[in-house]
């Protein structure tokens, strides 16, 4: 799962489209005030399910299916018309690049958090893939 997040981190973190945007784990501990005062991304991980392996070859497969919550916070002055494109134009798009088949999104509505004086929109991704571990070092790839 660690590395399945990783990855995914890493995909944000390094896409053209909109580098002007911070990335980060739910369970981090940079508190939210330490972050982005612009837009920023947070990734969480919420189940993840390995499935029966088979064998292929000298090892086996697993295929595996993810959940993930990822929120988008702005400024809570941010029009909730550019959170809503930047989800669908900017982080559905990189989501489907991943080395996983992403099957679902849902997104929620954009909300105001007046405790962090966020704007917040935020949707869960169901990812499915193979986890095919390696050889060498015992861990797992995407």
């Amino acid at each position: 799962m660690n590395e399945l997040l990783n990855m995914l981190i890493n995909l944000l973190k390094h896409q053209q489209e909109f580098p002007l945007f911070e990335v980060y784990p739910a369970f981090d501990a940079v508190p939210v005030s330490a972050k982005s005062r612009n837009l920023f991304v947070v990734l969480s991980p919420e189940c993840f399910q390995l499935h029966q392996a088979f064998p292929d070859g000298n090892s086996s497969i697993a295929p595996f299916t993810a959940t993930f919550r990822i929120s988008v916070l702005a400024p809570a002055v941010t029009p909730s018309e550019k959170l809503l494109e930047f989800f669908y134009t900017v982080l559905v798009p990189i989501l489907h690049s991943a080395n996983c088949f992403l099957y679902e999104t849902q997104a929620d509505a954009p909300k105001t958090d007046g405790k962090l004086q966020k704007l917040v929109y935020s949707g869960t991704f169901r990812l499915k893939g193979v986890y095919v571990p390696d050889a060498d070092s015992q861990e797992a790839l995407p």
